[in-house]
Formats: structure tokens, C-alpha cells, sequence
């Protein structure tokens, strides 16, 4: 028996949220999870013409925004995030835990500018399956 589920619209809602070196070893980036949506933040100052002759330290940053680089759709919901440097690793990869104890090891791919999974994990006996 198959169930059919269409989403209208994308998650806005943030569920997670974790800061590592998503796409190279020297900016820090926001990762944001919300439902299946994994989106990606950088940090800009906000540095207009008249407070440039400001001096930031920091102690007193300049003032910045989010901007949101990237946003990838996937497959299930969420359940948890976090982020592992690996060996030899040009960037943080990030481990996502999904439902029915599953578990993704995925990497920013600079070629495709998409996701790469490095490896996935279930863990399909019952005493290891969360209970709803």
C-alpha cells in the first residue's frame, strides 16, 4: 500500500541550527533545518559609505545580515543536525538524522554545487527505532 504527498509549500519554519565550515576551511556559515529544507547562510557586513570611517574590532563588529547562498530540498524530515570535520577534508560535512533512526553523512560538492553523500546508516532494529 503506497501513500501519495504532495508539499504545496516549502518549510519556513527553522527547527535546527548549527555554524561550521560548510564550504571552504576559512568562512564560517549558518546551516539552517527546517522540515526537509537545508538552507545556508553567510554573514555580510552591512557597511554603508558614512560609517566607513568607523573602526571595527572585535569587541564592536560591524553591523551584518544573513544571506541566504544556498538551500537544498530533501527527501524526509529532519530530526537532527550536526557537523564533523573529517580527515583530509576541505569543508565540515554534516551528519542528518532523519526518522526511523536513519542517518546521512553528507559534504558540499564544489563541482556541482550540490550535496554529496558520503555515507548513509540505518538502524532498522526495533529496540533502536524511536518511539512516536
Amino acid at each position: 500500500m503506497f501513500s501519495i504527498c504532495k508539499q504545496n509549500h516549502p518549510a519556513t519554519g527553522v527547527e535546527h541550527a548549527i555554524s561550521c565550515y560548510f564550504f571552504n576551511k576559512v568562512e564560517r556559515c549558518l546551516v539552517t533545518a527546517g522540515a526537509n529544507i537545508l538552507k545556508v547562510f553567510r554573514l555580510v557586513p552591512d557597511v554603508d559609505a558614512k560609517s566607513r570611517t568607523e573602526r571595527y574590532s572585535e569587541f564592536y563588529p560591524p553591523k551584518s545580515k544573513l544571506e541566504c547562498i544556498a538551500q537544498y530540498q530533501l527527501f524526509g524530515n529532519i530530526m537532527s543536525i550536526e557537523t564533523v570535520s573529517l580527515a583530509n577534508s576541505q569543508r565540515d560535512a554534516l551528519l542528518l538524522a532523519f526518522s526511523d533512526a536513519k542517518l546521512s553523512v553528507v559534504e558540499y560538492d564544489p563541482e556541482n554545487h550540490e550535496l554529496r553523500t558520503l555515507s548513509l546508516h540505518y538502524f532498522e532494529e526495533d529496540d533502536m527505532k524511536a518511539i512516536n
